[in-house]
């Protein structure tokens, strides 16, 4: 019923009463990285797989999101890495990177995972947009400008997009 605080709660409850149990560690950290506290879900994440939840390619990409958006952007992308060495076409993934590379002001690192993306997939005009961002945070300001045009020529909906980012200083 997406009330996620409430059923932190009840998970609180549960692993009380059995601290052994690492799926309601794992449940505990989606229900976190769903509220969003992403600082409170990575150590559920951690637990869990302490505990014996199986560390497969969803596990780690839960948790890679969930290190880059707590603050730890280095871990997140480590993870990634080893997902991607696995799924090397994995669109969302690639994304994944390429937002880290670019919040943490790697550019050329965000730029190379949204050039990936448009290899696989040629009419992305997000990632299109978001490598003329790049660009114009390289100091490349006509290039990045020229792309984000172009993109939003592919995508008229990404003119709010634009609107966004440079309401937030992006």
């Amino acid at each position: 019923m997406s009330n996620y605080r409430f059923a932190a709660k009840y998970y609180q409850k549960a692993i009380a009463i059995d601290t052994s149990n690492a799926r309601w560690y794992y449940e505990m950290a989606m229900v976190y990285a769903a509220i969003p506290d992403d600082k409170t879900a990575v150590p559920y994440y951690e637990l869990a797989a302490e505990k014996g939840y199986k560390i497969d390619n969803d596990y780690l990409e839960n948790l890679s999101v969930s290190c880059v958006l707590s603050g730890q952007p280095e871990k997140g992308i480590d993870l990634m890495l080893k997902v991607l060495e696995k799924k090397p076409a994995d669109l969302e993934l690639l994304y994944n990177l390429a937002e880290a590379y670019y919040k943490m002001g790697k550019y050329q690192q965000a730029i190379d995972y949204w050039d990936k993306i448009l290899y696989y997939d040629k009419q992305n005009a997000k990632a299109l947009y978001m490598i003329g961002m790049a660009y114009q945070k390289k100091g490349e300001s006509s290039k990045g400008q020229l792309l984000c045009d172009k993109a939003i020529e592919m995508d008229p909906s990404l003119a709010n997009l634009k609107q966004k980012k440079m309401d937030m200083g992006l």
